[in-house]
């Protein structure tokens, strides 16, 4: 059997706790690392999936911008095309008809609400000539164009 001094004993216990200590510590450091690298990663999927939501949403709000000033230019397209309409009715028939007049009802909906009335005289060669095309009148459409505002997202 191998003896061991004091000394000698002391040195090889200090060289076993040191070599212990690295090995732990090692492993703690590992460890550390790892959850750093999966906590990065996690970070940049989150800040991917940020920047896609962002771009998605401005995406959103450009397709919703650009559909208003779609159907803006569409209302005052129609509204040009209602008012040829009417002011040729009146050239072509001499004067006999008189310019369209809409009641609140008719102007609720777009779907032609004035079918729902029986038509008699000018509006009967009126709703000949525009079909089922809806009504809009001129007060709606200058009190809208007075209310409107710009819309801000």
């Amino acid at each position: 059997m191998i003896s061991f001094d004091g000394t000698t004993s002391m040195w090889l216990t200090g060289i076993l706790f040191t070599a212990l200590g690295i090995v732990l510590g090692s492993i703690v450091t590992y460890l550390v690392v790892a959850r750093n690298g999966r906590t990065r990663k996690l970070q940049d999927e989150l800040d991917q999936l940020k920047d896609r939501f962002t771009d998605y949403r401005d995406q959103v709000t450009q397709h919703f911008m650009r559909t208003s000033e779609l159907v803006q230019e569409m209302t005052q397209s129609y509204r040009a095309v209602y008012e040829h309409l009417a002011s040729g009715a009146q050239n072509l028939c001499g004067g006999q008809i008189e310019a369209p007049r809409q009641n609140r009802a008719d102007t609720s909906s777009l779907g032609g609400g004035g079918n729902a009335q029986t038509l008699t005289g000018d509006d009967a060669e009126i709703e000949e000539l525009t079909g089922d095309m809806p009504r809009i009148s001129d007060l709606d459409i200058k009190a809208e164009a007075g209310t409107r505002q710009p819309v801000q997202h």
